[in-house]
C-alpha cells in the first residue's frame, strides 16, 4: 500500500457525526472487554480480541481533540477518541496519511504488529514498513520503535532475512564476521573491517595515502599472525580481545508494544547471521549476539596507529608519527611482517626468467649431434686408420650411435684414450653408453672421473666380443 501525506484540513461533517450517534460496534467492543475477568485475562489479549472485532470497521467522525497515553489501547479512549481513531485509521487504509495524536499512531502500529487488517505475515511486514516510511516524514519519533519492531516481526514470523537488509544496522556484524573468518577474505576486506571498528582513522594518514596497498597487506598479515598467536597461546581469541564476545541474554519480543503472543513457540531458532541469533524455548525468548564496547574500539585503533608508526620508520618516511606504547610481542610481529613484505616486493621486482621445459629434449638432441661431430674429428686426429673405403660402423643390438660406437671401440682397441675426444660433452656420451649397456651387464662399463674414461676391466673381454676393432 502506498500512502499520501495530508496536512490538517476541515473535514465535512456527515449526518452521523453531526447527530453524535455512537455506532453499535463500539458498544459491542466495550462489552467484549467487560466480559473478561480482568484479574485473569491480560490487557494484551483483550486488545487483540477487540482489534479482531474492529478489524474491518470504518468510521467518519470529525475529531479535533487529542489522545495522549503511554501504552495506548482502545480501553484507554473515551467515545469521541475512539471514533476519532477509527476515522483516522479509515483514511490511512485508503492511502491518506494525516498528522494525528502520536498515541493514535502507536495503536495503529500495535494493530499491524498483531496482524490486524493484513493477510499473510509478509503482507503485514510490508504494510508496517510502508506506513512507517510515510509517517516518519510527519514525526520521526517513531523510528526507534518501528525499526526494532520490524526486526522482531521478521523473527517472530520466521520471514526471509532479506527483508531486514535495509532495516537493520548490520555494519558491525559484517565487520566482525569478516575478521572471524579472515582466511577467506582479501587484504582489502580485512583492512576495511578493522578500520570500521577502529578509533584511529588510518585512511587519513599521509603514509597510507602514499602506500595504501602496502599498508593493507601489512595490516592483513599482522592480524593473521596475532590471530594465530592468540589462538595457540591465549585463553581468549584475538577477536574477543579487540571486539568483544558473543553473549546470550533474555529478550522481550516487541518491547514497548501491546502485543499478544498467539504463536507461543516452544522450540524455535532464527538466525540473522552467524553471530546474531534468536531462540525461543517454551515461550521464553533469548538473543545471542556479538557485543562490542567502546574500549575495544580504542584497542583496535591503537593497533592500527602502531602499524602506521612502525611502517613510517621502516620506509624512512619524511613525516613521523608520535610513538605509542606497545608490547614487545606486537612490535616484533609488526616489524617482521613489514620486512617480509618489503623483501617480497624486491623479489617481485626482479626480472622474471622463464624456461620452456618442452624445448629441453630438442636442446639435448642438438647437443648429441654436435658431440658426434666432435668425436669423429677427435678420432681422426688420433690417427684412426682410413676406413673411407670400408663399410660403415657394424650394426649392433644396443642401438649405439656412431659417436658412441667409435668411442667404445677406441677405448677397447687403443685407438684413442677418449680423454679429449669430445671435450665437455664426453660425459654425456659415456652416460649414454652406460645406460644402453646396463641391461646387458647390470653395471657401468665405463668409469669417468672427469679427466679420463676407463673401461671396467671385468667387462673388456665380453665387450670385445660385441664391438669389433
Amino acid at each position: 500500500m502506498t500512502f499520501k501525506i495530508y496536512q490538517d484540513e476541515p473535514i465535512p461533517k456527515t449526518a452521523i457525526s453531526a447527530a453524535g450517534a455512537m455506532p453499535p460496534r463500539y458498544r459491542k467492543m466495550r462489552n467484549l472487554a467487560s466480559g473478561y475477568d480482568l484479574c485473569r485475562q491480560s490487557d494484551t489479549m483483550i486488545f487483540y480480541q477487540q482489534a479482531r472485532l474492529m478489524e474491518d470497521f470504518e468510521d467518519e467522525f470529525d475529531f479535533t481533540g487529542e489522545f495522549i497515553r503511554y501504552f495506548p489501547t482502545y480501553q484507554a479512549m473515551n467515545d469521541r477518541q475512539l471514533r476519532g481513531y477509527f476515522s483516522w485509521r479509515t483514511r490511512v487504509r485508503r492511502g491518506i496519511v494525516e498528522p494525528t495524536s502520536l498515541s493514535f499512531v502507536f495503536v495503529y502500529l500495535y494493530e499491524l504488529l498483531n496482524q490486524i487488517g493484513t493477510g499473510s505475515p509478509e503482507e503485514g511486514f510490508h504494510t508496517l514498513k510502508n506506513f512507517w516510511l510515510a509517517y516518519r516524514e510527519i514525526d520521526a519519533k517513531i523510528d526507534h520503535y518501528v525499526k526494532l519492531w520490524l526486526k522482531d516481526y521478521a523473527v517472530y514470523h520466521n520471514l526471509d532475512r532479506a527483508l531486514l537488509e535495509d532495516v537493520l544496522e548490520t555494519d558491525f556484524d559484517k565487520a566482525a564476521l569478516t575478521l572471524l573468518n579472515y582466511q577467506s577474505h582479501s587484504a582489502d576486506e580485512v583492512f576495511r573491517a578493522l578500520h570500521s571498528l577502529s578509533s584511529y582513522n588510518l585512511e587519513n594518514s599521509r603514509f597510507f595515502r602514499q602506500y595504501p596497498d602496502d599498508v593493507k597487506a601489512v595490516v592483513y598479515h599482522v592480524f593473521a599472525r596475532l590471530s594465530d598467536y592468540y589462538g595457540k597461546n591465549r585463553k581468549n581469541s584475538l577477536c574477543e580481545k579487540f571486539f568483544g564476545k558473543i553473549y546470550a541474554s533474555s529478550y522481550y519480543m516487541f518491547r514497548s508494544a501491546v502485543f499478544y503472543d498467539k504463536l507461543k513457540r516452544q522450540d524455535f531458532v532464527y538466525e540473522i547471521n552467524d553471530i546474531h541469533k534468536y531462540h525461543c524455548r517454551n515461550g521464553r525468548w533469548s538473543c545471542e549476539r556479538f557485543l562490542c564496547y567502546k574500549g575495544k574500539i580504542q584497542q583496535t585503533g591503537a593497533l592500527l596507529k602502531i602499524i602506521d608508526f612502525l611502517m613510517r620508520q621502516k620506509y624512512h618516511f619524511k613525516s613521523g608519527l608520535k610513538a605509542e606504547k606497545i608490547t614487545k610481542l606486537y612490535q616484533d610481529i609488526i616489524n617482521q611482517e613489514i620486512e617480509k613484505y618489503q623483501a617480497d616486493q624486491k623479489r617481485r621486482a626482479l626480472p622474471r626468467i622463464e624456461i620452456d621445459v618442452s624445448r629441453l629434449q630438442t636442446i639435448r638432441q642438438a647437443a648429441l649431434e654436435t658431440q658426434s661431430k666432435l668425436l669423429v674429428e677427435a678420432l681422426e686426429d688420433a690417427g684412426e686408420p682410413d676406413t673411407s673405403g670400408e663399410p660403415g660402423v657394424p650394426a649392433n643390438r644396443f642401438n649405439l650411435s656412431d659417436a658412441e660406437y667409435r668411442l667404445l671401440s677406441g677405448l677397447l682397441y687403443g685407438k684413442t684414450d677418449g680423454a679429449t675426444a669430445a671435450g665437455q660433452l664426453l660425459s654425456v656420451t659415456i652416460d649414454a653408453i652406460n645406460e644402453k649397456l646396463f641391461d646387458e651387464f647390470g653395471d657401468t662399463v665405463i668409469a669417468y672421473d672427469g679427466e679420463k674414461p676407463e673401461l671396467i676391466e671385468d667387462y673388456v673381454a665380453e665387450l670385445k666380443g660385441i664391438i669389433q676393432g
